[in-house]
C-alpha cells in the first residue's frame, strides 16, 4: 500500500484544474471575427455554452484562429466587448471556441444561490 501523498498524474489530469468556476449558461450573442482571409465573418445568435469571470465558450458553424480577436455583442445585456480565441476544436459539424476575455471586460456571478444553465433571455422569449 503506497502512502505517496502526491497524487498521480492522471489524477490531476482528471481534476478541474481552471482558477474559476465556469457556469452553464443557456442562451445567444452575436460573435464577429475575420478569418485567414481577412473576410469579415458574423454569427448573430451563436450558442453560448458557458461563462466564467475571465471568458466563455460559444459554439460557431466554422473555425476561429487562435489568438484571434473577436468581437463580444448583446444588445439586450448591453454586453459589447472582444476576446482572445484559446481554444477551437470540431463538435460533430460545428466548432466549439474557448474565448479570453480582453481589456477590463470581466463577467461577475450572482452572489446569491443560482440554478443552471444561467438564461441569457427572458422567459417566454425565442432565441432564432
Amino acid at each position: 500500500m503506497s502512502t505517496n501523498a502526491t497524487p498521480s498524474w492522471s489524477a490531476l489530469k482528471r481534476k478541474d484544474l481552471r482558477r474559476v468556476r465556469r457556469y452553464a449558461v443557456e442562451g445567444t450573442i452575436r460573435v464577429s471575427w475575420l478569418d485567414m482571409n481577412g473576410r469579415l465573418k458574423v454569427v448573430h445568435n451563436a450558442r453560448v455554452l458557458n461563462i466564467c469571470e475571465f471568458g466563455l465558450a460559444v459554439e460557431l458553424p466554422e473555425p476561429a484562429q487562435l489568438i484571434s480577436l473577436v468581437k463580444l455583442q448583446s444588445d439586450k445585456h448591453k454586453l459589447l466587448g472582444e476576446g482572445v480565441v484559446r481554444h477551437c476544436r470540431r463538435v460533430a459539424s460545428r466548432y466549439i471556441i474557448g474565448v479570453e476575455f480582453t481589456d477590463a471586460l470581466r463577467w461577475k456571478a450572482p452572489d446569491e444561490p443560482i440554478t443552471e444553465p444561467i438564461v441569457l433571455t427572458d422567459p417566454g422569449e425565442t432565441t432564432t
